[in-house]
């Protein structure tokens, strides 16, 4: 005995994408991305800029984007015998290279961690370092403080929006940290 399979139906149904009530919802729906869409787009003036959101407890970071060459979560980390050392966590292997792992927060001058997971930031002037994260970080639009021009103001819509963050410069961080590189 044979049994059948079942027929699939290549059609989507009609009457639930029809209805007044669906057409409403969907309509409200495209009438906020429309507007989300336009907000963005006046966030992300030619006075904006972006930058890598890292969150800290409170405080909030940007690493301009330019300097970022790609970014992934952290999985696994080598330990070496001279970790920890200032803000050296250890080794990472990433696309056959090895990188020297520095912690972020510690880089800040926040107590040292022994956390292993989080997030890794790939930097583009620097192949053989990458910067832990503790927290996910996102990509945001920010406007510049002209009275400070190490601060912005996060434009993107969202959780963020319209906070005050550091943007860092990744020169002067790794400059500040003697271990980088030893």
């Amino acid at each position: 005995m044979s049994q059948d399979k079942p027929k699939v139906s290549r059609t989507r149904p009609a009457a639930q994408a029809e209805s007044p009530r669906a057409r409403l919802i969907l309509d409200e729906r495209a009438r906020r991305f429309a507007q989300a869409h336009d907000a963005r787009s006046e966030a992300t003036s030619d006075q904006s800029s972006s930058v890598l959101l890292c969150p800290m407890g409170e405080n909030l970071y940007g690493l301009p984007m330019i300097d970022v060459a790609s970014l992934r979560p952290l999985e696994r980390l080598s330990r070496t015998a001279t970790t920890p050392r200032g803000a050296v966590m250890g080794l990472v292997a990433d696309s056959g290279r090895v990188r020297q792992v520095l912690d972020l927060g510690r880089l800040l001058g926040a107590p040292a961690t022994r956390d292993a997971d989080g997030y890794l930031v790939m930097l583009k002037a620097h192949p053989d370092l990458a910067l832990r994260l503790g927290e996910r970080p996102l990509s945001v639009a920010v406007t510049p403080d002209p009275a400070n021009p190490e601060r912005a103001q996060v434009a993107s819509l969202g959780d963020h929006h319209a906070k005050t963050l550091v943007i860092l410069s990744v020169a002067a961080l790794l400059a500040a940290d003697l271990s980088v590189g030893a």
